[in-house]
């Protein structure tokens, strides 16, 4: 009597197990990556600024800015919008609504830090507006650009 009482309880223990593994492959997406290249880089962030990649706090390039020299920021949670405008002195991750890329090389704009999941990127000397599902959640930015720009930023 004992050994059927077990079968059944074994039997769904396992019959979980698998569910559970299913389910783990089944929320394991691709992470999403879209080119957002709307404009050609302004004055303040292009081939002939001092800086390589600008995070703005509003859409369309306005408001406080967060501009570096460095080609990666493994975390922007430690950065800090300067200039003047609405977001200034706020942290720079999560806060984003815009970007522009200043170098000759791609630039990634990622969801997690160190360069991983969801990305937003900008084609050499564009900028543009982050998507919707990337505004308000970016944590890292790069130049990631393996075919012109080989052993720099990410």
């Amino acid at each position: 009597m004992t050994i059927i009482k077990r079968t059944p309880a074994r039997a769904g223990v396992l019959m979980a197990t698998a569910a559970l593994a299913l389910g783990a492959l089944a929320g394991h997406a691709e992470a999403r990556s879209a080119n957002i290249s709307s404009w050609n880089s302004r004055s303040d962030c292009n081939v002939n600024s001092r800086y390589d990649l600008c995070l703005y706090y509003s859409p369309n390039a306005k408001n406080a800015a967060y501009r570096t020299t460095l080609l990666k920021v493994g975390d922007l949670g430690t950065k800090r919008f300067g200039s003047s405008g609405a977001g200034h002195g706020q942290k720079v991750r999560n806060n984003a609504a815009s970007a522009q890329n200043g170098t000759v090389c791609n630039v990634g704009i990622w969801y997690s830090t160190n360069y991983r999941g969801d990305s937003n990127w900008l084609s050499p000397h564009k900028g543009g507006n982050l998507t919707s599902w990337m505004r308000n959640n970016e944590a890292s930015i790069a130049v990631s650009d393996h075919t012109r720009c080989p052993g720099l930023g990410h």
